[in-house]
């Protein structure tokens, strides 16, 4: 029998018929996780009261970087263009600007950075359902009650990169996908965070709610003092525009 990774409901009291693309399929994603009911996934891809779907912020933001990367490389697909509800982005001279009626709402930053939050870490947990099987364990509740309840604020982390290097390869940016390895178990073991390649960027998410209190300080020596290749420095992603789409500190 079934039981929803979010809302914990059985089959016999939700229905499963609907596909749960654990990345957007807008995206590129193709994955599905089986263990997602109908309620659940409607509420990531639906707006809520003044606010985007985490879906679509999830989208927004990262297409940004994935067809700026794969114009630099003539290797956008034929039948892919960009289209974005809230930029206007300029190819050429990698600008990237909100559209007139979003540059002017207040707090829009920040809901939309609090939107692509929750995206990723719902993206986490449903990926660990399909890799793993054991998204339903009580220690991930704290993931269920920000990403699906609203519930809290978790953070999320961005590695500032140590060289002027993207490191992607075409088709995982096309087809995106994250990976749990024996690596991702070690990092989860011993500091409870995950790293979360993704269009480029190398994200950073703690596995547990007390990370940043028991586990944040020894992650940050650990870059250090492996000289990570992916930066030895990260930053708390608050508003949208704390993620470098362009990579202009980059390229």
């Amino acid at each position: 029998m079934k039981v929803c990774i979010w809302c914990q409901k059985k089959e016999y009291r939700v229905s499963f018929d609907k596909k749960a693309h654990t990345i957007p399929q807008s995206l590129g994603g193709g994955n599905i996780c089986k263990n997602v009911c109908d309620d659940c996934n409607h509420y990531f891809g639906s707006p809520q009261p003044n606010l985007p779907s985490s879906e679509l912020v999830l989208k927004e933001m990262l297409n940004i970087s994935k067809f700026l990367f794969l114009n630099r490389t003539n290797s956008i697909p034929k039948n892919k263009r960009f289209k974005s509800e809230y930029f206007k982005l300029n190819f050429q001279n990698k600008t990237i600007k909100l559209k007139p009626r979003y540059s002017v709402k207040k707090g829009f930053q920040e809901k939309t950075g609090r939107q692509f939050r929750k995206g990723l870490y719902k993206v986490f947990l449903e990926e660990r359902e399909r890799q793993r099987k054991d998204a339903l364990s009580e220690r991930f509740n704290f993931i269920r009650e920000f990403a699906r309840y609203d519930f809290g604020n978790l953070p999320v982390y961005i590695q500032i990169p140590k060289f002027k290097a993207i490191f992607t390869s075409i088709p995982d940016l096309v087809n995106p996908q994250i990976r749990f390895t024996d690596y991702s178990d070690e990092m989860d073991s011993n500091y409870r965070i995950y790293s979360y390649a993704l269009c480029g960027h190398n994200f950073l998410i703690p596995t547990s709610p007390l990370f940043e209190e028991l586990c944040k300080d020894k992650f940050l020596n650990h870059l250090l003092n492996i000289d990570h290749p992916f930066g030895t420095s990260i930053k708390e992603i608050i508003y949208a525009e704390d993620i470098d789409y362009t990579f202009k500190t980059i390229i």
